[in-house]
């Protein structure tokens, strides 16, 4: 049985940044641990994260989020902004990839009742995440960084938790 647990916790934050320091490469190619602990500081601080592990207690998945915008300072608390998320290869093709967007949701109504947009950022070339975001944003800008192009989407809350709420 997969479980998923949210970071609330020394424990539950050492295994996430372990999985994510770990597998960071896969997620964003060439990404530093500097960046990956900065990202991860800023969960703690500004949002929530959540662990996914499996029958043997192994993390096999993380999701997170923050309230804010980073380039803003993380102000307009009403935008909550999807984090990198990563599952291992044999869980991908599962319902853990929906149903950790919906334990996302569910937390980001619980840390803010008052969010009115989700942004979900993804590489440009993951031609798989772009089809899903598709599904229920609208792509709203696209930036270059320095690992590569990035499609910026946003979908009003209540989109998002309906899109979620299909797969229930």
């Amino acid at each position: 049985m997969i479980r998923f647990i949210v970071c609330a916790n020394t424990r539950h934050w050492s295994r996430f940044t372990d999985f994510y320091v770990e597998h960071r490469a896969s997620v964003v190619p060439n990404y530093p641990v500097s960046l990956a602990l900065f990202d991860v500081k800023n969960y703690m601080k500004q949002g929530r994260a959540a662990i996914i592990v499996n029958e043997q207690d192994e993390v096999v998945g993380i999701g997170s989020f923050v309230l804010g915008l980073a380039e803003e300072g993380y102000q307009h608390k009403e935008i909550a902004v999807l984090g990198n998320s990563y599952f291992k290869e044999e869980y991908r093709n599962t319902r853990m990839f929906i149903r950790g967007l919906q334990v996302l949701a569910e937390q980001i109504q619980n840390a803010n009742p008052q969010v009115q947009e989700v942004r979900i950022p993804t590489s440009a070339v993951n031609a798989y995440t772009n089809r899903l975001y598709q599904k229920m944003a609208r792509k709203l800008y696209s930036m270059d960084s320095n690992f590569g192009t990035i499609n910026i989407y946003t979908t009003p809350i209540h989109t998002y938790i309906g899109f979620c709420n299909r797969f229930r």
